[in-house]
């Protein structure tokens, strides 16, 4: 089903964003509408290093198909799209990146250092049953 955006996203929508930013509400509603909720807010600060990172790869999507946090990253194989023309990043719940296509409509994750990895995850592995494993 197709994500509606409410009269409230719209006026955000509107009032928010560049017009040919706010035209791609109709193709794009939840890209639009979360890069119009976080538009005006400040870049993360220099040096900021996240606790929890999601990244989505689809315009509508339950779950996030890349996931680090605390140096462990999981991939959800069933989320991880990167050929999709949606690109949206969050980090400690805020969005900080949206890209549709070759725009990016929203950029606030310059000075945010990535953590290290100290370790692969068997996440997906883990929540599989022992007997389709």
């Amino acid at each position: 089903m197709a994500y509606k955006l409410s009269p409230g996203q719209i006026k955000e929508i509107d009032s928010k964003l560049p017009p040919y930013f706010a035209a791609l509400r109709d193709k794009y509603p939840v890209a639009i509408a979360n890069a119009a909720e976080y538009y005006d807010a400040p870049p993360f600060p220099e040096s900021y290093v996240p606790e929890f990172i999601e990244v989505y790869y689809a315009e509508e999507s339950d779950s996030a198909g890349i996931l680090a946090w605390n140096g462990t990253v999981s991939v959800d194989l069933n989320n991880y799209k990167p050929a999709s023309d949606v690109l949206m990043k969050q980090i400690d719940g805020q969005w900080a990146y949206i890209q549709v296509g070759s725009l990016v409509l929203l950029d606030r994750a310059g000075g945010v250092v990535l953590p290290p990895i100290v370790e692969k995850s068997n996440f997906m592995l883990d929540l599989m049953p022992e007997d389709e494993k």
